[in-house]
């Protein structure tokens, strides 16, 4: 819980060095500013953290500031646009968190935390967390009064991939509506009030990818789910078994060894029924699925990831959890369209065709680690994982030209088999992992040896980045306008 601060905690003089803090001022900055020693200035500082009770500058400047030790400054311009993970991360900054935090809470790796930092960082236009943290203060995207480390990078809240930042901005909503403010208590009791009405439950084989392997339906089943460290969809599979809803699963057209995912999360034996979505006809599946549990569409309760949503949508379904970041009434989420000058617009179209970085080097009449240096600063700001990725992403925006690359295209696309657009999809969304590789009912080491047959298959040129662009544009992989696939959790309801 949040100490209170006291209108008197600081000095005239602590408020005037803090605020300079605000500003991205280093200590020596505010020294020459104030007439003041460095080591003055860092005397000044401590006293502030111990009279606040915060680790670093940043969290002393947003607590003096929603205590209100700071005068409020006017925000210049409009809000920018913040996605839900981001707001997570300037309120974990708020809260003195560091990487770590971050790559715990949104469960990934540190290097890329530091990527998703990167990216707040360029949205607010500023290389200072702390300016970040004060902008988003301005425009109230950020309200971190009562947030702490604990709250925002729990097991629950690393399982959503945004902490509870679904659920401050639905209480924050000024016309709260009925689902709205369910959004106040927990997760799996929202998901559990919605099951208890329903009388069946069928759930896409993607929502169970990456997940911790559990204790069997088995051993853990008995009476009630159990609540633990156990995984919010397997533990709502669990209830719904408790009070003898049917449950049903949808398997992914790509799936190819699904039993593998199943196992993992210990439910094996929780299925009524499983059904294999067509190729073509994503919805069909969730049709046949209510069919076999004998249940009708508006008494059903579909859990599935984000780009599934729209999916069963068709099909009919409107009570449906996503293990995504959505917020009600708006979209998933978009990551935005790099803006690409003259150079690196040449560079990325000769990597989609499979050059290499000295060829490139060579066309563009550029050092190789200019060319490497403009692909990986590419990367960061489109939030792609690697070059294969980052031109999918391109392609799919029509951010690059792809008339070199249609002209060299075969007669007739390749065909791959099942596993091989599999991995052709987790190449072009970047989540060729263990995580993404389970959620297409493959183990790593067999995608990895899928993965250099589909290159050669699609890429005369034996080119990962060149195969995902054969692949996009022949319509092997269709990404949607985030292709950002996410095996997270809780889930969150749909509007």
């Amino acid at each position: 819980m949040q100490m209170k601060v006291p209108p008197t905690a600081l000095t005239a003089q602590l408020v005037a060095v803090l605020d300079r803090v605000g500003l991205g001022m280093t200590n020596a900055a505010i020294g020459a500013a104030m007439h003041l020693s460095v080591d003055t200035v860092k005397s000044h500082l401590r006293q502030v953290y111990d009279r606040l009770g915060t680790a670093n500058r940043v969290q002393a400047f947003a607590r003096a500031w929603q205590s209100g030790l700071l005068a409020r400054s006017v925000p210049v311009g409009s809000p920018p646009a913040v996605t839900d993970e981001q707001t997570l991360i300037l309120r974990i900054w708020a809260a003195g968190g560091t990487r770590a935090d971050i790559a715990r809470a949104l469960e990934v790796r540190e290097r890329a935390a530091e990527l998703y930092e990167d990216a707040v960082l360029d949205v607010f236009n500023t290389r200072k967390r702390v300016v970040a943290v004060r902008r988003a203060l301005e425009h109230q995207l950020i309200a971190p009064a009562g947030d702490t480390l604990a709250e925002l990078t729990t097991p629950m809240a690393a399982e959503s991939g945004q902490g509870r930042t679904q659920q401050h901005q639905m209480k924050e909503r000024a016309d709260a509506s009925e689902s709205v403010a369910a959004a106040d208590c927990d997760p799996l009791d929202r998901a559990i009030a919605m099951l208890r009405s329903a009388r069946g439950l069928v759930v896409h084989l993607g929502t169970l990818a990456g997940l911790p392997e559990v204790p069997s339906l088995a051993a853990v089943l008995a009476g009630s789910a159990p609540r633990g460290a156990m995984p919010t969809v397997v533990r709502l599979v669990h209830q719904a078994l408790a009070h003898g809803v049917p449950c049903a699963l949808v398997l992914p057209a790509t799936a190819v060894d699904s039993d593998r995912a199943v196992e993992a999360v210990g439910l094996g034996a929780a299925w009524s029924c499983a059904v294999r979505q067509g190729a073509y006809d994503g919805p069909a599946a969730y049709l046949k699925a209510a069919h076999l549990l004998g249940t009708p569409a508006d008494e059903l309760v579909i859990v599935c990831t984000a780009d599934q949503a729209p999916v069963a949508g068709d099909a009919g379904f409107h009570r449906i959890l996503t293990t995504t970041s959505i917020v009600p009434g708006t979209g998933p989420r978009r990551t935005p369209r790099p803006e690409l000058n003259a150079l690196e617009r040449q560079i990325t179209e000769l990597a989609a065709q499979g050059l290499s970085v000295a060829e490139i080097g060579r066309r563009v009449h550029a050092g190789e680690y200019l060319v490497q240096t403009r692909l990986t600063d590419l990367r960061r700001r489109a939030g792609a994982v690697d070059d294969a990725h980052l031109i999918a992403r391109l392609i799919t925006a029509e951010a690059i030209g792809t008339e070199q690359l249609l002209a060299e295209l075969p007669e007739h696309a390749p065909e791959l088999d099942q596993a091989g657009r599999a991995v052709a999809a987790l190449i072009c969304t970047g989540t060729l992992s263990e995580a993404g590789a389970n959620g297409m009912g493959l183990s790593l080491r067999t995608a990895r040896a899928v993965e250099g047959r589909v290159v050669r298959a699609l890429s005369r040129r034996g080119s990962r980045t060149h195969a995902a662009a054969v692949a996009v544009l022949t319509g092997i992989v269709a990404l949607p306008p985030s292709d950002s696939t996410q095996y997270l959790d809780p889930m969150r309801p749909v509007a």
